[in-house]
């Protein structure tokens, strides 16, 4: 693994983890876009899936991304998501990537944000050829929504943290953060989204009702549900850990990516 910088934001560096196959270059690269609520987490949280890619033959950059701290972030943390994009598609040829095969992987938030700029037009990056989403927000109202029921309405809530205000003061800044509200026909690249029935954090209709709309829109669309997984897990285990939720979902993952990320003939 090595670390680069990829782009500056407010003043710091971004840096993404490089995680590289063996032997000769260039791969194709899978984006990854860790967690935390918006307002937490690091992107050494996917190191095991960085090294596991890479054992498949897949490059992976694990990236930094601006958190929701004293101020609002948004759209400024997709756009570091977008600016990663960017670089890897001028200079991964530098880093042993190949820029014509690009990948997405999203988890929890990471999820939301991944998501939100592989289908919205409004950030300036080219389009991956693949989105991955694990136990992703793609619907922010109704995630709103989801934790006003289940926290006391004094609570500090993250969504809004994160946008900078409540959906009945900006309902539109709402609708233009979800990926939920992004998906129209003009676009078909495969999708992966992998959740946990028994997910506290992140309700399970999250995802299945981004995956219906996805496939109503001409989508292709590869799911994978786990009955007894909460959330957090994909995070936590390795996905070499015998047993582990990540090491049940590692292989169609791994699968996913090889399929839809390989060389076309020249």
């Amino acid at each position: 693994m090595r670390t680069i910088t990829f782009a500056e934001a407010d003043g710091a560096e971004l840096h993404a983890d490089l995680y590289l196959p063996e032997g000769e270059g260039p791969f194709p690269l899978v984006t990854g876009i860790s967690g935390g609520g918006w307002v937490r987490g690091h992107r050494g949280a996917l190191a095991a899936w960085g090294k596991h890619l890479a054992k498949a033959g897949l490059a992976f950059a694990s990236i930094d991304y601006r958190r929701a701290g004293a101020k609002p972030v948004f759209p400024g943390n997709a756009e570091d998501v977008a600016a990663a994009l960017r670089f890897f598609a001028r200079h991964g040829a530098e880093h042993g990537i190949d820029p014509e095969r690009i990948g997405v992987l999203g988890v929890s938030a990471g999820g939301h944000l991944g998501a939100l700029v592989s289908l919205s037009a409004e950030f300036d990056c080219p389009t991956p050829k693949v989105f991955a989403g694990i136990y992703g927000v793609y619907d922010l109202l109704a995630h709103w929504q989801a934790d006003r029921d289940s926290n006391s309405v004094t609570a500090l809530d993250k969504t809004e943290r994160m946008l900078g205000a409540r959906p009945f003061v900006d309902p539109q800044l709402y609708h233009r953060a979800s990926p939920l509200r992004q998906i129209t026909y003009d676009r078909s690249m495969p999708v992966f989204l992998c959740w946990g029935h028994l997910d506290r954090d992140i309700a399970p209709e999250q995802s299945a009702g981004f995956a219906r709309a996805l496939r109503q829109a001409g989508y292709p669309v590869t799911v994978v549900e786990l009955p007894d997984a909460p959330h957090l897990w994909f995070s936590e285990e390795s996905p070499e850990a015998s047993g582990s939720f990540s090491a049940r979902v590692a292989p169609a993952l791994v699968r996913f990516f090889k399929r839809n990320l390989a060389a076309t003939a020249a």
